[in-house]
């Protein structure tokens, strides 16, 4: 997965996104971790914390947060964030969590918008990582994309920021490609590539993982058609959706 750094600091940077401050959107996002795992004096470990904004909602409800970032300018931003919302408790840690050494064990651990980067097999890896972060009785919440509406975005294109995003689908490997350049230089252009699961897809995934799933969530969807987003929807129509595992 050598390409994930640069994909994901050049996005950050292309796009805009990730810079800015904590949001309704953010704090209704992790309402989740709130309904099934309570708030009050957990710790919570967050995977992929980008600008450091769920973090932050996160830790506005009570909890104290290790948020993980690999992209060195969006750590530092996260910092700066938690630092101007200073009544939180939130430490940022630089590095890549299929690898990183994190002490002691959390209440939740939260992965939001980006599982599938690796094989399967890396991604069972990752999941026996969280199951060694959670408590017993813990909670995992982690959005995974579906590879029915992957499929039917193949082909769609649209102008993000700086720069041309286009959709595709390898469908013999369930992958969900996205592909990112300047529109004044396509030559730089960057992909990432996310494995897809449906839920039945996604239990066995599970097996050997000791993590049970105990609910799916399905998230929003993408109108290709009027470029709209429907932010809730069934979950057959869902672009992805939010697993709830518990470490029974």
């Amino acid at each position: 997965m050598n390409w994930v750094y640069d994909f994901y600091a050049k996005q950050a940077k292309w796009s805009g996104a990730y810079w800015g401050d904590v949001l309704d959107i953010h704090r209704e996002k992790i309402l989740v971790v709130k309904e099934f795992a309570g708030s009050e004096n957990k710790r919570a470990l967050e995977l992929g914390a980008g600008g450091g904004q769920h973090a932050i909602a996160l830790a506005e409800l009570g909890y104290q947060v290790v948020a993980i970032e690999i992209v060195t300018d969006l750590a530092q931003h996260a910092r700066k964030l938690a630092e101007r919302h200073n009544n939180v408790d939130v430490e940022v840690v630089e590095g890549d969590f299929y690898s990183i050494e994190i002490p002691g064990t959390f209440d939740v651990v939260c992965y939001w918008d980006g599982f599938g980067i690796g094989t399967d097999d890396e991604q069972r890896q990752l999941l026996k990582r969280i199951r060694n972060w959670i408590k017993r009785k813990g909670h995992a919440f982690i959005d995974v994309y579906t590879p029915w509406h992957a499929a039917k975005s193949a082909g769609y294109s649209s102008r993000v920021g700086q720069a041309r995003r286009r959709y595709d689908f390898d469908g013999e490997q369930s992958r969900w490609i996205d592909s990112w350049w300047l529109e004044s230089n396509e030559n730089q252009k960057i992909t990432q590539s996310l494995r897809c699961y449906s839920p039945a897809d996604l239990r066995l995934l599970l097996e050997g993982t000791g993590l049970a799933l105990l609910q799916v969530i399905p998230g929003g969807m993408m109108n290709y058609e009027s470029g709209r987003y429907v932010p809730k929807t069934t979950l057959d129509k869902a672009m992805w959706y939010t697993a709830v595992f518990t470490y029974p």
